[in-house]
């Protein structure tokens, strides 16, 4: 059982690892560049979308929540109802709550989002009139507004699930 422990523990950790630091940059670092930068910043976000970012991430964050499954199976024995309850498990446990949830988040709301941000791309690209293109920017806008709110979201509970994993033998 050590192996299967072990293998689990370092797709946790590499994936996780990848997940959260890829949507710290994003959210911190990317996104607020690629709007300063305006038209030039949908370039990159178009090369993000072609080389599949968000596929990556969201199958960094399925690699990091099942391998988590399986340590917390072999950690609670099987699922045993009393691990859950000691402090240690309750810790985990929140964390697994957290990052399942921000990756529902990734899933449902942020990757269509960011699909609709895409076609409003190239909508803007392809309208005639400087009408048509104030039309779809004030579109874009409220589009942005919401990937914003869902991305912020989705990386602060992330950060919840790390801060509660990091200590969770400690509490």
């Amino acid at each position: 059982m050590s192996g299967l422990v072990i293998i689990l523990r370092l797709i946790h950790l590499v994936a996780g690892v990848f997940w959260v630091g890829a949507v710290m940059f994003l959210n911190i670092l990317l996104g607020p560049s690629v709007m300063a930068t305006g038209p030039d910043g949908m370039k990159v976000m178009r090369e993000l979308r072609r080389r599949r970012y968000m596929n990556h991430l969201i199958g960094a964050g399925a690699l990091t929540i099942l391998s988590g499954f399986g340590l917390v199976w072999v950690d609670s024995n099987g699922f045993q109802p009393e691990w859950f309850r000691s402090h240690f498990g309750i810790a985990i446990s929140t964390g697994m709550l957290t990052a399942t949830v921000a990756w529902l988040i990734g899933v449902f709301a942020i990757y269509p989002v960011g699909e609709e941000m895409a076609r409003l791309g190239a909508a803007m690209g392809e309208a005639a009139s400087d009408d048509a293109r104030s039309a779809v920017g004030v579109e874009m806008m409220a589009v942005r507004g919401r990937l914003i709110r869902f991305s912020s979201i989705g990386m602060l509970l992330l950060l919840v699930a790390v801060l509660t994993m990091a200590v969770a033998r400690y509490v």
